[in-house]
């Protein structure tokens, strides 16, 4: 298929930031803003794209967002950013994730867009690359001992085959195994012992076939709690595979945001290394700030990036119990807003690679409220309605909700009691808009009438039955 790549300047309002060439490519530098590889053209195993661009003349106070748009019309993605600083010039680099991802299963072209202060001023399209096939495989269970998958279109000479991504060469398959038991589509097959790291999972026929990539990770035991007072409330504004920044080292990490709190704290307990090095925000400069380091007792470390300088209430060297206070939180280094950059790793250097992990619990941690152009507190619905689910893995659930003409405001709610599992939310207008907030929560002010599309991946768990619920309302 023949790729045309086009790239559209619409007119903006005066004085409004402008948007040079889109740049495209399949590999990034995390030090500095630019592409490495350039393509567009990507597999759907592909770890992902990204797109690389300078805007010029930004105001403080202009709002940009980057949309990443499926062959159907509907955006897939979306990263926001609200709190521009005043710059001749700020070059910024996002990345759509693919393998294992909803990308991966909508073949076709892409587009990618810039839109400031509500108006699109350079888009761009690409090519996601897959034919259509009935073989596929979701992964339902993996254990020290086996994976479990539900596979359709599977033969009895269909291997399995175990990818696992690495930074300097991609995709490697690192085990093909064998069906140890099929009871109708559910295989089940003997794993290796697996290390804390993300993984696929591909079907192969002998005619050279092959299934969409499926994900999965395998999450390090340590045990981390939120680093937040139990008194304060704190929003996750980034999640793990974040389009914002987290790709390639960073892909494990986790941003969270004060909504009335001022503390960061220890997620487990250790040997501090502190590194107040004076910055403030520096957004022309991709670097992690002020940050502290704890080594644990079993070889991981923690770290806390983007720290207020001046505020270290700790030494390096000094030993720290989960839940001590180690600085307040700020927005140093490449931030645009306070928070907390959170990420695990198997050594010393904050630039290590990260690995999965999970928060034993949510601890006070608030969702995420998002109307057009700003965060305001959550406001109880008139009525809750509930609306209750179960996924797989990796697995999509979509019900329609219609809004009335004349509602003041939408509201849809996820949670769910398993804190082993984890779900992302999707809430789609009518005319293919998508909300896709960081956290378990989204509010849209005058919502368009008709039939919006609420739809909820699982994105973290182990079993077969992963429960949910959603409460959805109008007003």
């Amino acid at each position: 298929m023949r790729i045309v790549l086009f790239a559209l300047l619409l007119s903006l309002p005066v004085g409004a930031a402008t948007v040079g060439d889109l740049r495209l490519g399949s590999a990034a530098s995390e030090s500095s803003c630019a592409i490495t590889r350039a393509s567009a053209r990507f597999t759907a195993d592909s770890e992902q794209a990204f797109v690389q661009f300078v805007a010029r003349g930004v105001r403080s106070g202009d709002r940009m967002r980057i949309d990443w748009v499926n062959p159907a019309g509907q955006v897939s993605s979306t990263v926001s950013y609200d709190t521009l600083p005043a710059a001749a010039n700020l070059c910024f680099l996002s990345a759509l994730p693919i393998g294992g991802f909803e990308p991966a299963t909508q073949p076709g072209l892409w587009t990618v867009r810039v839109v400031v202060n509500e108006a699109v001023i350079q888009q761009t399209r690409f090519e996601v690359q897959g034919a259509a096939t009935s073989l596929a495989a979701r992964v339902v269970r993996v254990t020290d001992r086996e994976l479990v998958i539900d596979a359709t279109g599977a033969t009895s000479d269909t291997s399995i085959n175990i990818a696992r991504y690495s930074p300097s060469g991609g995709w490697q398959y690192i085990a093909p195994l064998l069906a140890e038991r099929q009871d109708g589509n559910r295989i089940t097959a003997p794993i290796p012992k697996l290390d804390a790291a993300e993984y696929l999972v591909i079907l192969k026929n002998p005619d050279g076939s092959q299934s969409p990539p499926s994900r999965f990770v395998v999450s390090t035991g340590g045990g981390y709690a939120m680093p937040t007072l139990a008194n304060e409330h704190w929003r996750i504004s980034q999640r793990p595979y974040g389009s914002y920044s987290h790709w390639g080292r960073s892909i494990h990490a986790y941003d969270i945001a004060p909504v009335d709190a001022r503390f960061v704290t220890a997620m487990r307990g250790g040997v501090v290394s502190a590194h107040d090095l004076g910055y403030g925000q520096t957004p022309n400069l991709r670097i992690f700030g002020n940050y502290i380091t704890i080594q644990h007792d079993d070889g991981e470390f923690s770290h806390y990036a983007h720290l207020k300088t001046g505020t270290f209430r700790v030494r390096s060297g000094q030993r720290v119990d989960a839940g001590d206070v180690l600085a307040e939180v700020g927005t140093s280094g490449y931030s645009f807003g306070r928070h907390v950059h959170v990420h695990v790793t198997k050594s010393a250097s904050i630039s290590a690679q990260s690995i999965p992990f999970r928060f034993e619990e949510k601890s006070s941690v608030l969702t995420k409220v998002v109307t057009p152009g700003k965060v305001q507190a959550a406001k109880a619905p008139v009525t809750k309605p509930r609306w209750n689910g179960e996924l797989g893995f990796a697995e999509w659930w979509t019900r329609i909700l219609p809004v009335p003409r004349g509602a003041k405001a939408l509201e849809v709610k996820l949670g769910w009691d398993d804190q082993a599992t984890d779900f992302d939310l999707y809430v789609v207008s009518p005319s293919g808009h998508t909300y896709r907030p960081e956290s378990e929560a989204v509010r849209i002010e005058t919502p368009e009438p008709g039939q919006w599309r609420v739809s909820v991946q699982a994105v973290r768990g182990a079993g077969n039955n992963l429960s949910f619920w959603l409460e959805p309302s109008t007003r």
